[in-house]
């Protein structure tokens, strides 16, 4: 058994043995999740029997593009369209200017990780993954599209795209926005321009990018809202990126160290199947579990999950 506190969570990992006799009982360590090692040798029913539920590390937020700008639109809830419109007007009221640039320069880059590094400094457990990427993304700059949106020459808005013509999918590497863009829908209009992209680039599929499973911890539960009311739908990042492949079980205990509620993409009909692309974003596939430490029916709803096969809430104790 080993006990690790992994961004203010007490995790500890156990065996199968271990699991059977509780062994995390007997430790005086305010534990928040237990997680099964090597829990791919086992199947769901006997995973559920322990009390542990499986979920994929990493997961990718897809969409088809479509055809048009109207197409895609019309697949979106009212409320989500008018975001859009409101941003656009926004922009328009207020001379904001929206630049599409293929390629990465440094001042470019340099530009985006300061407003980028702003947007971390505001997160609780914010993880500064841009900044460590910067001659990656640098070395491979002809690969990417840059979208941002300046109010003159101050970036307000900042997102890196991946262009990826093997997969036909133009992927989100990162992006950031100034507090009042974030308020005034303004990201939604830089997401709506990279999307334009990909259709006249003839790429079929967006990607938001890839997150970890567990929404609560790391990345929050807006996060999760705000993508899939964007019309977006996971699926293992793996069938993308085999490097992020590989699952967790885990056994949470308490929300303690995790919001409330936190929502948990879990495998659903994808776990043990080949996984290839695109059919595996042809159809909803995961299940979600949304964990919250008091029972409310109303949770559901909270949550748009049209890009899932089943939710179901549990309450943690």
């Amino acid at each position: 058994m080993e006990i690790d506190e992994l961004d203010h969570a007490v995790v500890v990992t156990v065996n199968r043995d271990e699991a059977e006799q509780h062994a995390w009982k007997g430790t005086d360590a305010p534990v928040d999740i237990v997680r099964l090692a090597k829990s791919d040798d086992l199947d769901e029913a006997t995973l559920a029997d322990l009390g542990f539920v499986a979920r994929p590390r990493w997961i990718n937020w897809c969409a088809p593009v479509r055809d048009s700008e109207a197409d895609f639109e019309a697949a979106l809830s009212g409320t989500e369209r008018r975001n859009i419109r409101l941003g656009r007007r926004f922009v328009q009221d207020e001379g904001l200017h929206v630049s599409v640039r293929v390629g990465l320069t440094p001042e470019l880059v340099d530009q985006f990780l300061v407003l980028y590094d702003r947007q971390i400094e505001t997160m609780p457990r914010g993880k500064n993954f841009a900044r460590r990427w910067r001659d990656r993304l640098l070395a491979a700059g002809h690969e990417h599209v840059s979208v941002c949106v300046y109010e003159g020459a101050r970036m307000i808005v900042g997102s890196l795209w991946w262009i990826r013509p093997e997969q036909s999918v133009l992927q989100m590497r990162f992006s950031a926005a100034s507090a009042d863009a974030r308020l005034s829908r303004v990201m939604r209009v830089a997401y709506m321009e990279a999307f334009r992209f990909a259709r006249e680039s003839g790429l079929a599929f967006a990607s938001l990018g890839n997150d970890p499973s567990l929404f609560g911890h790391v990345v929050q539960p807006g996060l999760f809202t705000f993508k899939s009311r964007f019309g977006f739908a996971p699926v293992p990042s793996q069938t993308l990126d085999p490097k992020l492949g590989g699952e967790h079980a885990d056994r949470i205990l308490t929300l303690r160290s995790l919001s409330d509620p936190a929502l948990v993409v879990t495998w659903g009909r994808h776990r043990g199947t080949p996984l290839s692309w695109p059919e595996s974003a042809q159809a909803p596939g995961h299940d979600l579990l949304i964990l919250s430490s008091a029972p409310d029916e109303a949770l559901t709803g909270r949550f748009r999950t049209d890009g899932f096969r089943e939710t179901r809430s549990v309450t943690v104790v």
